[in-house]
């Protein structure tokens, strides 16, 4: 099958904010790689002016919602495709600034093809600011205090087959829409750890969740911000393991901040009350007993 032959059976998700210069790269990359511009939805939570009308003139779908977080926005999204009957077997996730190789969908959506107990599979993510070094080839839990921690394979191989993993980076996915769809993105979190949460849940129930070595992706990428790694670590644990768990896990991450600022100087000092401050959010946000699914918002749809 040739690079150029269209991929029918995936639709997209583009979750755009506040970076129409990254998004044209984004989108023509998807694009080069076999995917439709009819099955691709841009989710446009930006809080500057909408500078992404032009595109349904280029043939994309735009889909306007308020910034309720990563999460929302997918969530958005996988309800519009539904709604205007846009949805596919599989969907893929991607940021706005993530430029996929060209066989990058097809090798995902081929592994999801041949076993269908793959809820989702990831490419090995290069960073684009550090001369395309791998940056993420899927995750893990530590075995104690279950901190999320990337494998560490900077030699990855694209013929290595595909590797099983506790979670994968949401920079990039594609998922079986069935179950997207019955799991979703959990959206407390705003920004960062939902995809974490989501693939803990379905190695949970018994799907798998792999890395897909052949596949490249590049983006950006400059970590959590402090504040965000105290506030949803202790999310995440007080959600799938337990509250005095993920106060160890904080506590520990607080040390960790210190130590680097200290003896490295590999640490910024800012991480330190930062991390503390995300902390006491978590804190509140898990005394608050709320067991509403997340919503979903129609928005405002443009294609």
């Amino acid at each position: 099958m040739s690079v150029n032959d269209a991929v029918d059976d995936v639709a997209c998700i583009v979750v755009h904010h506040n970076s129409p210069a990254t998004l044209v790269g984004t989108l023509e990359a998807l694009c080069a790689s076999g995917v439709p511009r009819a099955q691709i939805l841009v989710v446009d939570n930006s809080s500057e002016t909408p500078s992404t009308a032009s595109l349904v003139a280029e043939g994309f779908s735009v889909l306007y919602t308020s910034n309720r977080g990563y999460a929302a926005a997918v969530n958005d999204g996988l309800a519009h495709l539904n709604a205007k009957d846009f949805a596919r077997p599989f969907t893929l996730i991607s940021t706005h600034e993530s430029l996929a190789a060209p066989d990058a969908v097809r090798a995902l959506r081929d592994e999801l093809l041949a076993d269908p107990s793959i809820a989702v599979a990831g490419p090995t993510l290069l960073n684009a600011d550090l001369d395309m070094q791998i940056w993420s080839v899927g995750g893990r839990l530590t075995p104690l205090l279950k901190l999320p921690r990337h494998h560490v394979n900077a030699g990855a191989r694209m013929q290595e087959p595909v590797v099983d993993r506790e979670w994968l980076d949401g920079a990039f996915t594609m998922y079986r829409t069935a179950d997207l769809e019955a799991f979703r993105l959990d959206e407390v979190y705003f920004l960062y750890f939902e995809e974490t949460d989501l693939h803990t849940r379905l190695r949970r129930a018994g799907r798998r969740v792999v890395w897909v070595p052949r596949a490249r992706v590049s983006q950006r990428s400059s970590g959590i911000p402090s504040r965000l790694l105290g506030r949803n670590l202790l999310v995440f644990h007080s959600k799938l393991f337990s509250l005095t768990r993920g106060r160890m896990a904080v506590a520990f991450e607080l040390g960790r901040s210190l130590a680097r600022a200290l003896l490295t100087k590999r640490g910024r000092w800012a991480a330190f009350p930062e991390i503390a401050r995300g902390w006491r959010q978590g804190e509140r946000m898990t005394a608050v007993a709320d067991s509403a699914e997340p919503s979903v918002s129609a928005g405002r749809a443009l294609g």
